[in-house]
């Protein structure tokens, strides 16, 4: 988002009522600040919206909580007066690039009937996308555009505030539990927070599970020390055998009844942490489409299927879920994770790691790292850790390992994990097995799985990359790179890396994949989400109406999965209560 560049500040400020309106409407208020930087009317916390050869121009992403009981009648936008200048260039987009294959694709014009256009660009101040459910608390979604350009004679029109007003009939709230832990998670994902007052009352529930482990017979016995763990720090907490839910739920297949009982824990256990104990072969995956390409169609494996409870991610009855007319539900009711094992060996590694993990104190130190993703570095791919950088509190130290400051060896990235980071963040090319470390200066070098149990590190770091395919936990010839991490003595605690291909702009290397980077940091750090199931699913807020506006950020926003259990803390020391076989590789 390039947020450390911008030198005017967008303000935000609400005007909502107390208590449901008479009149059964109330008002969101917007402020921004509009500058021209490098061709690009740039606003913070606005997004660019980038079409190939049409105008980059910024728009805002508001979510706007509604009123409990409700739904949304009309939705209309005013703005104040307009300011006009003259003989402005704009440019215009480019296509978006995967990370593996910058090459690919080939720089285009401008769209010569947009810039010949007497029309304003774009049309309207704003654009409804749709309206979202978060455990109940429904959240309508508005692009608002604070810009708008005429092509033909470079004339922009920028509005210093729109106001959002929202109409309302009444309406009931599913999957709402009325619990307080719920309101508290829905504020940091709205503009109007207040507005989580208007929800009351309790649900009643028969039994309480906040964490569930679903994993098989073979596997049980090594996570039921994570259990007696965990069972310290949540209100309840159990294991269940996916068999069992396979013999007790209904459902297409096997995802479906593994969703549905999910479904059912929510209501009735109060469960928030669901881990998946075990890889594919324990615990199926469901793969979302993305997009169909010129000769074959994209899906994902989106863990996310199982903790968005809204709808059923096939709302047309195909069995192709994820598509855009399937009515995707994008924010997580339960909290995914997944421990990538395959053995009871590495499921008792696992638990070992976790709950060390957690009584461990925690390191004030972030890594940040860049490889080259294209030749000579144009775009910036430093911009990807930079952007991460701004969110980190100024008593945390910040190391960057970066290949513009020389060339990155092998030696110098095991140095690098053995300095015991809290984060540990990732910029360069990747497939399954291996990243890129170093690209172009000094030569190319790659660090593979098999280079993984090289590492000598005695704390283990949250990592996160924008690699393509690093994350790729679904493929059944090789385990892919995350896996690796995750499952070595050293390695890391948790992997947020991709399924499938990483994305990057021409006219901005943090754009798409970089962009969840950096969400993740101010997630973690100014949100306060430090669970990691929450500070994913955090992450992935900012970019709901993105993601249901441009399938690359769609494609993103499926494919980053957490390797990783989704209740454990990163910020904080636990005590131990239990007495586990604490790990020690010394």
């Amino acid at each position: 988002m390039k947020v450390n560049l911008f030198v005017l500040a967008a303000l935000l400020s609400l005007s909502i009522p107390a208590a449901f309106s008479p009149s059964n409407s109330f008002t969101v208020a917007y402020s921004f600040d509009a500058a021209l930087v490098n061709g690009q009317w740039v606003i913070k916390d606005t997004v660019i919206q980038e079409i190939p050869g049409e105008p980059l121009i910024p728009y805002y992403q508001a979510r706007i909580l509604l009123p409990h009981n409700t739904e949304v009648k009309n939705i209309t936008v005013k703005h104040s007066a307009p300011v006009i200048q003259h003989g402005v260039e704009i440019l215009w987009g480019q296509p978006p690039c995967t990370i593996s294959n910058p090459g690919s694709v080939e720089p285009v014009g401008r769209n010569e009937a947009v810039y010949n256009s007497t029309e304003w660009y774009p049309r309207t101040v704003y654009d409804v996308v749709s309206v979202q459910s978060f455990r109940g608390f429904k959240i309508v979604t508005v692009v608002l555009y604070p810009v708008q350009y005429k092509p033909k004679s470079k004339t922009v029109k920028s509005y210093h505030s729109l106001t959002v007003e929202v109409q309302l009939s009444k309406g009931t709230n599913t999957l709402y539990r009325g619990l307080q832990h719920d309101k508290e998670a829905v504020t940091t994902m709205v503009d109007n927070a207040d507005m989580a007052a208007t929800y009351k009352g309790e649900a009643p529930f028969s039994g309480s599970s906040e964490y569930v482990i679903i994993t098989n017979s073979e596997l049980a016995p090594a996570f039921n020390e994570l259990l007696l763990h965990k069972a310290n720090y949540v209100n309840g907490a159990r294991i269940v055998d996916v068999t069992w839910i396979y013999n007790n739920y209904t459902g297409y297949d096997n995802p479906e009844k593994i969703r549905n009982f999910i479904i059912d824990a929510y209501n009735n256990w109060n469960t928030t942490y669901c881990l998946l104990g075990g890889d594919v072969a324990v615990v199926p995956c469901r793969k979302l489409y993305i997009m169909e390409g010129d000769v074959i169609v994209y899906y994902a494996a989106a863990d996310m299927y199982y903790g968005c409870l809204d709808g059923t991610f096939d709302a047309d009855n195909d069995h192709i879920y994820g598509e855009p007319e399937d009515e995707v539900d994008w924010l997580e009711e339960v909290y995914i994770g997944r421990a990538p094992v395959e053995t009871a060996k590495e499921a008792e590694l696992f638990v070992d790691k976790v709950v060390t993990y957690e009584c461990t104190a925690k390191p004030q130190v972030c890594q940040f790292h860049q490889a080259r993703g294209t030749p000579d570095n144009d775009p910036d791919f430093r911009q990807i850790a930079w952007d991460c950088e701004q969110w980190v509190p100024n008593s945390y130290e910040r190391r960057e390992l970066f290949e513009e400051d020389g060339h990155i060896s092998k030696d110098d990235w095991k140095a690098a994990w053995a300095g015991n980071p809290l984060t540990f963040q990732h910029t360069g090319h990747g497939d399954t097995t291996h990243y890129n470390i170093n690209y172009e200066v000094g030569g190319s070098t790659n660090w593979y799985t098999t280079d993984v149990p090289s590492l000598t590190n005695t704390f283990w770091p949250i990592h996160m990359s924008v690699a393509c395919f690093s994350g790729d936990f679904d493929n059944e010839d090789y385990d892919c790179l995350a896996e690796a991490y995750v499952t070595d003595d050293c390695g890391a605690i948790a992997c947020m890396l991709n399924d499938s291909y990483g994305w990057f702009s021409y006219e901005d290397a943090s754009k798409y994949s970089g962009d969840f980077l950096e969400t993740m940091f101010r997630a973690l750090f100014i949100d306060g989400k430090q669970h990691l199931g929450d500070l994913l699913n955090q992450a992935k807020s900012y970019w709901v109406v993105a993601a249901q506006r441009d399938v690359y950020y769609k494609w993103c926003y499926y494919e980053i999965n957490l390797l990783g259990d989704p209740e454990t803390p990163c910020l904080t020391q636990r005590k131990v209560l239990i007495n586990p076989r604490l790990y020690s590789r010394r």
